[in-house]
């Protein structure tokens, strides 16, 4: 009989933390193509779409996004960094229509790179 108290322990903890997950970050890193400039309407109005999906898609949990201020050859013109409770908000965000939509203006104008991650436990803190 005592086992039973045990798997009920195991299971509470593993549907508890077992299918659960932290923060999903979503990092994109733009690079304007060549002959656009940051003075391109093209250009402010893609920063303009980004920078609406916010007040759009309710489940973005945090939101940052800017133009890069670095003059090293190696940089990217413009950053974004979103943060999602989980991955399916992650993928809804990926299919809303108001981010398809400034997705498609970016791809007019730049070429990106995205990387997405949860964050890993354990992280140390300063």
């Amino acid at each position: 009989m005592k086992k039973i108290p045990v798997l009920i322990l195991f299971l509470l903890s593993f549907f508890t933390h077992g299918f659960s997950q932290g923060p999903v970050t979503h990092l994109v890193l733009f690079k304007l193509k060549p002959g656009i400039l940051k003075s391109d309407t093209r250009y402010k109005e893609a920063v303009r779409m980004l920078n609406a999906l916010p007040r759009k898609i309710p489940f973005i949990a945090d939101w940052s996004a800017g133009e890069n201020f670095s003059t090293r050859p190696i940089a990217f013109d413009y950053g974004l960094h979103v943060v999602f409770d989980s991955k399916k908000d992650l993928q809804n965000y990926l299919t809303h229509p108001a981010h398809v939509e400034a997705a498609n203006a970016w791809k007019e104008i730049a070429e990106w790179n995205i990387a997405d991650y949860e964050e890993e436990p354990e992280q140390g803190t300063k």
